[in-house]
């Protein structure tokens, strides 16, 4: 069923607010906000691929049962990052003036956010930020992420911070305190949709698989420190024979040509495909660990009960840490190997409940974001 159908009578316009992805996760907490504006009588949402990863955002996007109105063609042949946001930016400024949107919506810190935000910008339309205020102690690292979430808060009348500190980063900033909304992160809100699912459950205490699930796709984990992880997870195959490793490869050659290179002839390691959104969280849900340099995956391991490593020298959810499933380390191979035989080796505890206690919510973020933007359309049509 398309996510978008409304119930109006025939010519009505209402205000339209066009919502731009480019990747898997922006994808996966796009959606909740897709569905939410389906569900108010007075908005409506036109949803745009923009070619960043165009066959990852379809897939991703049909499992929510998300329909794109507009997709953009994907770049041909390799970009640089300022060709490439050059690009995307002149195509959403076609896609704006054609759709004439009330509000641009973008999510987090990617090229694709990054790029509508500016076009949005540009021919004087409202800019809404999901998952506003972000950030890492430099703005070189981690990049380009760093350097867009800085950047496209420049742009954006509307400010959805996900948590505290996030809240607090943008007011530190200068941003004017009236535009911020502190509502959570849309992320939990499909992670709690999916655990409620029947027969997906998040792990016993007591009966965690003998899996490990790995993902590396970050810039800082390209080349070099790619093989410091491998050296490490071979390390701890050695150490424990009865785990199992599954890495789900991502499509970036500077980290997949070298995990298939170390890893792919062991007999304890399953390089798969990237797994669609439901399989992945199933397979998380039991792990034994996750080692991963994911944001996405720091938020929604303390709601599933299973321990993280994250390889990395910071983290822009220092609120991860706190719940005390996520640990950062840094990319060493002794480091690293000693980090995951302690958490191995740590009784489990349970799961971080969905509630208003919830570094990044209870679960209900899109429809605190809907309600901020019906208002907000509200108010204009009454001027």
């Amino acid at each position: 069923m398309h996510a978008r159908a409304h119930r109006r009578a025939p010519g009505v316009s209402l205000p339209t607010v066009l919502i731009v992805a480019g990747t898997r996760p922006e994808c996966i907490k796009l959606a909740p906000i897709i569905h939410a504006i389906a569900g108010h009588s007075d908005l409506d949402a036109s949803v745009v691929n923009s070619g960043q990863h165009a066959d990852a955002v379809q897939r991703t996007f049909d499992g929510f049962g998300v329909r794109c109105d507009i997709a953009l063609p994907a770049s041909a042949g390799a970009l640089n990052l300022g060709a490439a946001t050059r690009r995307m930016e002149q195509l959403l400024e076609g896609v704006i003036a054609t759709v004439r949107p009330a509000m641009v919506l973008v999510q987090g810190d990617t090229l694709t956010a990054f790029a509508g935000a500016r076009a949005a910008r540009r021919a004087g339309v409202t800019v809404i930020h999901v998952e506003a205020g972000l950030r890492a102690p430099k703005v070189s690292d981690p990049f380009p992420e760093e350097w867009f979430r800085r950047r496209i808060a420049r742009h954006a009348d509307l400010h959805f911070a996900p948590s505290a500190s996030a809240h607090r980063n943008l007011l530190d900033e200068g941003v004017a305190a009236h535009t911020i909304h502190h509502v959570g992160n849309t992320g939990i809100d499909s992670l709690r949709t999916l655990l409620a699912e029947p027969g997906l459950r998040r792990a016993s205490t007591a009966t965690p698989s003998g899996r490990v699930l790995v993902t590396l796709h970050r810039r800082e984990n390209w080349d070099g420190n790619a093989d410091i992880v491998c050296g490490a997870l071979l390390a701890l195959a050695a150490r424990h024979p009865a785990l199992r490793f599954v890495l789900p490869v991502h499509p970036n050659p500077r980290v997949a040509t070298r995990l298939r290179r170390r890893l792919s002839a062991h007999p304890a390691f399953d390089l798969v495909a990237p797994m669609d959104y439901r399989a992945f969280v199933a397979m998380a849900a039991t792990a034994a660990l996750l080692i991963s340099d994911s944001g996405g995956i720091q938020e929604e391991a303390p709601h599933l009960g299973v321990p993280l490593l994250v390889p990395r020298a910071c983290t822009e959810r220092p609120e991860c840490i706190a719940t005390g499933f996520v640990q950062l380390v840094a990319v060493d191979h002794d480091a690293l190997v000693a980090a995951a035989n302690a958490l191995l080796a740590a009784p489990r505890r349970p799961a971080l409940a969905f509630d208003q206690h919830a570094p990044f919510g209870a679960g209900d973020a899109a429809q605190r974001i809907v309600a901020v933007l019906a208002n907000l359309m509200a108010e204009a049509a009454a001027a």
